[in-house]
């Protein structure tokens, strides 16, 4: 077996100046099947581990970037998870299997590799019927929709051959095969990603709702981080919401540059579309069927983004200071959306117009103080900090009510208005 295209019925057929060929079986449109070495393979897809690492990005090329922040939204995370582990147990099951111990009983799956640009085709008849090749460019960059861990594995094997008991040769001419899926949308690319892990292991259950491009909440989630527009630009110019939210992980750090991360912008959109009934919602899938009566997801996408774009406007210095604010929290942003929902059309009376919005929020006290927020948003440690540990659920109905409700006490002592300071 080998990726060569010598067969004499292509000679006469084949431009290497459109790419490198590789033959193929086309399956369905945008989708064809190869076999090419793991070598090959590892200079369309590059080491993932970069496109996390912060420090690499500035040395990279724009295409190598650009490469990275797509790979990041369509995978998960490596660092802080099984999956870094999880390819070195892989790297010594591929070496086993590589030496001969394992017999024939051993196997590994194909990689789905996403291109985006839909690749040509050349066919040429052969002794068993149509053969095909499909031109592959020389600076072909994708971003792999399953099988990343095994990647990493056999990145293991090539960086430290000789602990696996194998050659670098080895590993590098070791043939794969590959679904190639190209000329496809990211979108698409994004659920073939949650369609093939729904069914393994899921890393968790909003890594699964935050891939689902079917589910109503997530879908209208990834049209205001397109649309939405926030002043976050080095000299304060407005940018797509997108380059402020983490589309891979559920917990930001402090050194980390976004604002808030996708699992908490999907929650706040379920509450603006569900008011308070929303908080039960935020764990579970939302279809076209559960939005307003007479309304499409473009015409609830679009009122949602009026009021998103206001409210990143008026509170865009808290967001970027988020480590030492209250606003960026799950509960807080849910709580946010499930008081903006009375500025959508589809609320029931009465109506919360935006300039009043703008009034009720104006005076909260968004610092991360235990005097203000302990028993609303979160919680005081025995350090004397405040823990904002405790989810939509526990936390965003009594979030809700301080900003809302001028009748509760806690509305009063998120403004920082007399007795109401006390701690509980």
């Amino acid at each position: 077996m080998s990726e060569s295209t010598s067969s004499s019925n292509f000679a006469p057929h084949i431009q290497v100046g459109k790419g490198h060929p590789i033959r193929v079986m086309p399956v369905r449109d945008h989708l064809s099947l190869a076999t090419i070495t793991w070598a090959h393979l590892s200079r369309i897809v590059p080491d993932p581990r970069r496109a996390e690492d912060p420090k690499a990005l500035p040395y990279l090329s724009a295409a190598e970037r650009e490469q990275a922040e797509i790979r990041n939204e369509i995978q998960r995370m490596i660092q802080g998870t099984k999956k870094r582990e999880n390819a070195k147990d892989y790297a010594r099951y591929i070496a086993d299997g590589i030496r001969g111990t394992r017999g024939e009983a051993w196997a590994t799956p194909p990689f789905a590799l996403w291109i985006p640009d839909e690749l040509e085709h050349a066919s040429a008849d052969g002794p068993f019927g149509t053969d095909y090749i499909a031109y592959l460019p020389f600076d072909a960059s994708g971003v792999l929709m399953d099988a990343e861990t095994q990647h990493l594995a056999h990145i293991h094997l090539a960086e430290s051959p000789a602990h696996y008991g194998i050659t670098r040769d080895q590993i590098g001419s070791r043939l794969v095969c590959v679904e190639i899926y190209h000329g496809i949308s990211l979108t698409a690319a994004r659920q073939i990603f949650h369609d093939r892990n729904l069914l393994g292991v899921i890393p968790n259950k909003n890594v699964a709702l935050n891939s689902d491009s079917n589910d109503a909440a997530t879908s209208i989630t990834f049209g205001l981080m397109d649309h939405v527009k926030v002043p976050s630009g080095v000299r304060g110019e407005n940018v797509p919401l997108k380059t402020v939210v983490s589309t891979n992980k559920r917990q930001l750090k402090i050194s980390d540059p976004e604002w808030l991360t996708l699992s908490t912008l999907r929650s706040f959109t379920i509450t603006a579309i569900f008011g308070r009934s929303g908080f039960e919602k935020t764990s579970g899938a939302v279809g076209i069927e559960d939005l307003p009566v007479g309304y499409g997801k473009s015409e609830v996408e679009s009122a949602i983004a009026r009021v998103a774009e206001a409210l990143f406007y008026w509170f865009a210095d808290e967001f970027k200071n988020r480590s030492a604010t209250v606003i960026a929290a799950p509960a807080v942003l849910a709580a946010l959306g499930a008081v903006a929902h009375r500025c959508m059309p589809w609320s029931d009376e009465p109506r919360r117009p935006l300039g009043e919005l703008e009034l009720l929020l104006a005076d909260v006290i968004w610092a991360r103080m235990p005097v203000v927020w302990d028993g609303i948003a979160g919680k005081t440690t025995t350090s004397g900090a405040l823990s904002l540990a405790g989810g939509v659920k526990d936390n965003g109905s009594k979030t809700a009510t301080a900003l809302e409700d001028p009748a509760s006490q806690s509305f009063d002592r998120v403004r920082g208005r007399g007795s109401a300071m006390r701690i509980p």
